[in-house]
C-alpha cells in the first residue's frame, strides 16, 4: 500500500465570499493506495489531515469538501465520501 499525499490550502483572499467548495483531484491513485489529504489555511492556525482508502474513492474524479468558517473556527465538511478518521 502506497500513501499518496495531496495538499490543499484554504485561500479566502483569492475567492468570492460565497465560494466555499474545494476539490481534491484523484488522478494517479491505485486501488490499494491510502490517500492522505492535508488541509491548511492561509491566515489562520488551521491544519488537519484526512485519510481515505483509494478503493473507496476511485469511482470519482475528485473529492469535494466545503469550508465553514466562523471568526476563529474552521470546519471541513466532506461532500460525499467520508474520511476514515471522521
Amino acid at each position: 500500500m502506497t500513501e499518496v499525499i495531496r495538499k490543499r490550502t484554504i485561500r479566502p483572499s483569492t475567492r468570492k465570499e460565497t465560494s466555499v467548495n474545494y476539490r481534491i483531484h484523484l488522478d494517479g491513485l491505485a486501488h490499494g493506495d491510502m490517500l492522505i489529504i492535508n488541509i491548511t489555511h492561509e491566515s489562520k492556525p488551521f491544519q488537519k489531515s484526512f485519510r481515505f482508502k483509494a478503493s473507496e474513492v476511485l469511482k470519482k474524479k475528485s473529492l469535494g469538501f466545503k469550508v465553514v468558517q466562523d471568526t476563529d473556527v474552521v470546519q471541513i465538511q466532506w461532500m460525499s465520501t467520508q474520511p476514515l478518521n471522521g
